[in-house]
């Protein structure tokens, strides 16, 4: 389960996510819609740990993703289009 709670993350003067809290229950199939620039792939990104909010938390399991990459390995992500650093295997990739 992967639980967000009033997670804040802003760019400069632009706020990507304001209080954003969302629960994602095991085995469940969840899609963001919503229009360019709502926050859909920074609060992605920020659930993948690719983006560190500026405060809240993010939790899989119960345990915070702070500083722990290896819970990624039990979550399934289908970006919309695929780009993969040149530098990486797919191995690495799908770590």
């Amino acid at each position: 389960m992967i639980t967000v709670t009033n997670v804040k993350k802003n760019f400069g003067k632009l706020a990507a996510l304001d209080n954003v809290s969302i629960q994602c229950n095991r085995r469940e199939c969840i899609a963001l819609i919503g229009p360019n620039g709502s926050g859909k792939t920074t609060l992605i990104k920020s659930m993948l740990g690719m983006v560190v909010p500026d405060s809240g938390t993010i939790l899989f399991n119960q345990k915070n993703i702070a500083h722990d990459w290896k819970y990624r390995k039990h979550i399934g992500y289908m970006p919309q289009i695929g780009r993969y650093p040149e530098n990486m295997t797919i191995g690495q990739v799908l770590i």
